[in-house]
C-alpha cells in the first residue's frame, strides 16, 4: 500500500495575521497549502499526524478544514489526528500574529481567563502605559476544545472508522483489504497541564488498542500506528528536562507498551526531526518509529511510504516542498530559505546584543581549539587543513541541522566527527571526576555529553531520509563508531590539588578528602555506564 505521511502543518489562517505586509507570516499558510497540494498529487491517501494548526484558534481550524475538504473532493483520502497546538491546552485564546502591543503577561494562557473582564491597563508594560484602550486590547481569537475539533474533522477519518474510542479521540481505519491503521490521540498527556495526573493513554484506551491489534490478527490484516508524539526520543537531547514520569511525551514507555501488544511500526511527528529508530521492549519485542519532519519549518518535508504488511517491509522517502506559487522568497528554494532563517535565528539567540560573544562566534575556529583535541582526534594534515578555518559556531549549528534533516553529514570517518567527539570525551572526563555535583543527573538527563552529541551527528541504525526496513529485524550498525576517552578530568583535578597544596595550609586535608571521593566517582561511572541511550 502507498500513502503520504505528513506532520506538524501548523496552519495559520490569513484571518489571524494582523500585519498582511509581513512576507514571512504570509508565507506560512501558503507553505502548508502547497505541501498538502503537492502531497495529494503524489498519492491518493494522505495522513496528517497532529499539530494541524499553530495556535488552536477557531479561524485556523475553520479555514484549514475547508481547504482539506476541497482537496478531498478532488479524490485524495485525508485522515488526521490533532495534538497540543490544536486546542486550548491551557490556552483559552490565541493572539493574532503581528500584534505590536507589549504585555507583562499572557493571561489568555489560562482556561479561566475572561476577555470581557480583563483589566488590560494593569497588564500593559510600564513603557507602553500611554497606549489607548484600543491599542491595549489585542486581537484575541478563542481556541477550540478537543470536542469541538473532533467534530470539525470527523469527515477526515472518524466517520469512516472501523472502530472509534471517543474518550481519547482515537480511531481505527480499514485502509484496504489487507491493511489497518490505528490513529492515536494522546489527549490525556495534555490534560496534565491542567493538573490532571492521568497517564498518556487511559486504561480503557490501552485495552481498546490491544483489542484493535487482536481483531486485526483475527481478520488477517496488518495494523500499524499513527501518533503525534514519538515512541522514543530521536536523540537524548530531546529527553533533557523531560522529567522522571514515564508518561512524558519524550519517554519510550508508550513504545514499550505498543511493542508488547504486537505492533511493530509507528509513524509519528512532533519533534520536527527526520528520524528512523527502533525500540526493543523488556520482553524482546521490536517496534520501529518513523518520524516525519514539519512541512512548515526546516526541512519542509513529508514522507512517501510503501508498506507491505505481508512481508513486513516498508519503503520510505522524504520529499521536500521547494516552491510556493505567488509567494516570492530571496533564496532559490524554500529549503534554502528555511535553512538561512534557522541559522540566523540561532545566531541571534546565542549572541544577542553582546558584542564580545558575537566577536567570539565570528572568529573562533577549529584551529583555535584544536590543541585541546589533537591527541585524540588524530587528524591527518589533509583532514586538518580542510576544517581548520571552520567556525566553531557553524560546526555546532550544523549538528542541529543534522538532527532535523537526518542522515547527518558528520559520519564517524569525517574530520568534524573526530573533533567533536574528542572534545566531548574531554568534557565527560572533567564532569565525571569533579566530586561535588552530579552534573549528568542534574543537568544532562543522566547522559554523558558524548551520548547526547553522537546521535546528533549520525544515525547508526538506519537511513533517516530514504530506505527500506525489515520490520522484524534489528539492523546491523551502518558503520563502526570509535570510542573516544580522555584523562583531562584526572589531570585537572591533580593540578587543582597541587595548587591547593602549594597555596593553602588546609590543602592536605582537602586532598585527603578529594582523592577518595574521586575514586568513588570513577567506580560509579564504570558501574552506571549503559551504552547508547537512543537505540534499545
Amino acid at each position: 500500500m502507498k500513502f503520504v505521511m505528513m506532520s506538524d502543518t501548523h496552519y495559520i489562517s490569513r484571518r489571524m495575521i494582523a500585519d498582511r505586509t509581513d512576507k514571512e507570516l504570509m508565507l506560512q499558510p501558503a507553505v502548508t497549502e502547497a505541501a498538502v497540494l503537492q502531497a495529494s498529487k503524489d498519492c491518493d491517501v494522505l495522513f496528517i499526524v497532529g499539530d494541524l494548526t499553530n495556535s488552536g484558534d477557531h479561524y485556523s481550524h475553520e479555514d484549514f478544514s475547508a481547504f482539506l475538504r476541497e482537496v478531498k473532493r478532488n479524490g485524495t483520502k485525508i485522515y488526521v489526528i490533532f495534538a497540543t497546538h490544536d486546542f486550548h491546552h491551557h490556552k483559552a485564546y490565541a493572539r493574532k500574529y503581528g500584534e505590536k502591543t507589549k504585555y507583562k503577561s499572557h493571561p489568555w494562557n489560562s482556561p479561566w481567563f475572561d476577555i470581557e473582564k480583563a483589566d488590560w491597563r494593569k497588564l500593559v508594560k510600564d513603557e507602553f502605559s500611554s497606549l489607548s484602550d484600543e491599542e491595549i486590547v489585542p486581537g484575541l481569537v478563542p481556541a477550540l476544545s478537543p470536542e469541538e475539533i473532533w467534530e470539525i474533522y470527523r469527515e477526515f477519518g472518524p466517520d469512516e472508522a472501523y472502530s472509534v474510542h471517543e474518550p481519547s479521540f482515537s480511531y481505527c481505519l480499514d485502509l484496504d483489504e489487507k491493511t489497518r491503521c490505528l490513529m492515536l490521540n494522546d489527549i490525556f498527556r495534555n490534560e496534565e497541564a491542567l493538573k490532571d495526573k492521568s497517564p498518556t493513554y487511559s486504561p480503557s484506551c490501552l485495552r481498546w488498542m490491544k483489542q484493535m491489534y487482536d481483531e486485526a490478527e483475527r481478520d488477517k490484516k496488518y495494523i500499524f500506528v499513527c501518533s503525534h508524539h514519538p515512541m522514543l526520543p530521536a536523540v537524548p537531547a530531546h529527553r533533557i528536562g523531560a522529567g522522571k514520569e514515564n508518561r512524558d511525551m519524550r519517554s519510550p514507555a508508550v513504545g514499550h507498551m505498543l511493542a508488547d501488544m504486537g505492533f511493530n511500526l509507528a509513524f509519528t511527528g512532533h519533534s520536527h526531526f527526520c528520524d528512523v529508530g527502533y525500540l526493543r521492549s523488556d520482553n524482546g519485542n521490536l517496534i520501529w518509529d518513523i518520524t516525519t519532519p514539519s512541512v512548515r519549518f526546516y526541512p519542509p518535508a513529508y514522507r512517501e511510504i510503501e508498506l507491505n504488511g505481508e512481508s513486513k517491509t516498508v519503503e520510505y522517502n522524504c520529499k521536500y516542498i521547494n516552491a510556493v506559487e505567488n509567494t516570492p522568497i530571496e533564496e532559490e528554494t524554500l529549503f534554502e530559505h528555511y535553512h538561512k532563517n534557522f541559522y540566523d535565528d540561532y545566531y541571534r539567540m546565542v549572541t544577542g546584543s553582546n558584542t564580545t560573544v558575537k566577536k567570539l562566534m565570528d572568529t573562533l575556529t577549529v584551529k583555535d581549539i584544536y590543541f585541546l583535541v589533537k591527541g585524540k582526534a588524530r587528524l591527518t594534515a589533509e583532514e586538518y587543513n580542510r576544517i581548520k578555518n571552520l567556525k566553531i559556531f557553524d560546526l555546532i549549528i550544523e549538528s542541529a541541522f543534522n538532527m532535523l534533516i537526518g542522515d547527518g553529514a558528520y559520519t564517524p570517518n569525517t574530520s568534524e566527527y573526530k573533533v567533536l567527539m574528542s572534545l566531548c570525551a574531554k568534557l565527560d572526563s572533567i564532569i565525571d571526576t569533579q566530586p561535588f555535583v552530579n552534573v549528568k543527573d542534574k543537568y544532562l538527563g543522566g547522559y554523558s555529553v558524548s551520548e547526547i552529541i553522537e546521535p546528533m551527528l549520525f544515525n547508526n541504525s538506519a537511513p533517516d531520509r530514504k530506505g527500506t526496513l525489515d520490520l522484524t529485524k534489528i539492523p546491523k550498525p551502518r558503520m563502526d563508531t570509535p570510542v573516544y576517552t580522555s584523562h583531562a578530568g584526572d589531570v585537572l583535578m591533580a593540578v587543582i590539588c597541587v595548587l591547593a597544596l602549594v597555596l593553602s595550609p588546609l590543602a592536605p586535608i582537602a586532598t585527603a578528602i578529594a582523592l577518595p571521593v574521586l575514586t568513588i566517582k570513577k567506580k560509579q561511572k564504570s558501574a552506571k555506564h549503559k551504552g547508547p541511550f537512543y537505540r534499545y
